[in-house]
């Protein structure tokens, strides 16, 4: 497989980062002047605060030690959180001078926890639907966004007692998806060793801005 890996790495960040600031400088402000209410995460490990704790089948786990070391909340133990402390979102989040933002996974997260937003970002998940089966058991951003549209939208129009087009104004959406789609779809598939990186791109960013629009 000839594949150039230090220019796909390059290309990996950026897919990544590129959502980020798409989200982070949306045009449109919230409507209470005094910045966002919450904000609503999907993705994959960069984000994942928890949701793959207990998902049953998956691999792709980090609620263990050393993970969680330097959290600085609460006594030292793992949070589910690919990293030794906060992750992205969490310092966007304090950025912003938010609460730490529920998962979704998490039982807790009902009433006026959704309030500030919720995290539905699942560690070796991708854009594509089949990225992340080397872990047995992923959610997808396709799934996240249903458990979104279908489970916590709902809810949180019923707590505020306002329409969605009133409510979501006010709220930031975050995404970080792609890394996984460039590492187990292109690189380390047999079945698109042959495909182009040009090629494969096309086809994630069609797919993204599907799933973008919804």
């Amino acid at each position: 497989m000839a594949i150039n890996l230090s220019k796909h790495l390059r290309i990996i960040v950026s897919l990544c980062f590129f959502a980020f600031a798409c989200f982070c400088s949306a045009n449109n402000k919230p409507r209470n002047g005094g910045g966002f209410k919450g904000m609503f995460i999907f993705g994959s490990s960069v984000v994942d605060n928890g949701n793959n704790n207990n998902l049953k089948g998956s691999t792709s786990k980090a609620n263990f030690l050393p993970y969680g070391i330097d959290f600085n909340v609460g006594p030292i133990k793992p949070t589910g959180r690919f990293s030794n402390g906060k992750n992205v979102a969490d310092l966007i989040g304090d950025h912003l001078k938010l609460p730490l933002i529920p998962s979704f996974a998490n039982t807790q997260t009902q009433g006026d926890s959704i309030l500030y937003g919720v995290n539905f970002a699942s560690g070796g998940s991708g854009i594509f639907n089949e990225t992340g089966v080397i872990w047995g058991k992923v959610i997808s951003l396709h799934e996240q966004i249903t458990n979104f549209e279908g489970v916590t939208l709902p809810k949180l129009e019923s707590r505020l007692r306002s329409q969605r087009d009133k409510i979501l104004p006010d709220y930031l959406f975050l995404v970080a998806a792609g890394n996984n789609d460039y590492t187990f779809q292109l690189l380390l598939s047999p079945q698109n060793a042959s495909q182009s990186a040009q090629a494969f791109a096309a086809k994630l960013i069609d797919f993204y801005s599907v799933q973008l629009k919804v």
